[in-house]
């Protein structure tokens, strides 16, 4: 056995070592939402839609959809959204006075940093990616359109429910939106509520993806 290959043999049999090399899944979201977004990303490649990911946390699913585009030479930029500051208060007051949800929930992902986490997709190599800071909500979509391929992970009712209204008649056919935390009874099912209030305003399935998610798409 080569040197290298005995250091790392006894290395890796350190405890310390062995915990840090550990196999770990390392995405938030369920193996079946990731391969729905591949679809529809292909799906919509023949008329260049846009591919976003609204609702970015520490960034491991947008190197996931950065390197499937490199990986098949898909040109498109991946619209990066996220305030970088957590929650807006005005999504969060819908949850807590409207929907009866407890305030401590709500604190989560006030870490980012929208230079941090650019200067970190670019030292990986990626350069094919654009950040959105702000509230999605308010987003022109036309500004981007035709869309092809969303991933929606905004969690709260609101916004969940303004961005679906806003994207849908920018989609193309073969184009779709995956939304995450589609579970009911969660401090998250306001996606749910969102999700299940579109797709009855406009006759649509309610068509699962994973454990958690759902999925829109136009046809």
């Amino acid at each position: 056995m080569a040197l290298k290959e005995t250091v790392k043999y006894y290395a890796y049999r350190l405890p310390f070592v062995t915990k840090a090399m550990s196999p770990r899944y390392p995405y938030k979201i369920n193996p079946g939402q990731l391969a729905a977004l591949v679809e529809l990303i292909e799906s919509s490649r023949s008329f260049g839609g846009a591919v976003a990911e609204i609702g970015v946390a520490q960034g491991d699913t947008s190197v996931f959809l950065l390197e499937h585009l490199k990986t098949v030479a898909d040109p498109r930029t991946l619209y990066l959204f996220d305030t970088f500051a957590g929650f807006t208060a005005e999504s969060i007051a819908v949850e807590v006075n409207d929907r009866g949800k407890p305030s401590s929930e709500y604190d989560k992902f006030q870490y980012g940093d929208e230079q941090i986490f650019v200067r970190k997709l670019r030292k990986q190599g990626y350069t094919n990616f654009k950040t959105v800071k702000g509230d999605a909500a308010r987003f022109d979509w036309s500004s981007i359109a035709p869309i092809g391929a969303v991933l929606l992970d905004i969690d709260l009712y609101a916004p969940t429910k303004t961005i679906l209204d806003d994207i849908w008649p920018h989609l193309r056919p073969g184009g779709g939106i995956v939304l995450d935390d589609c579970l009911a009874d969660t401090p998250w099912d306001g996606s749910l509520q969102a999700y299940e209030e579109f797709i009855s305003a406009h006759g649509l399935p309610f068509e699962r993806v994973g454990h958690k998610g759902a999925v829109v798409r136009k046809v």
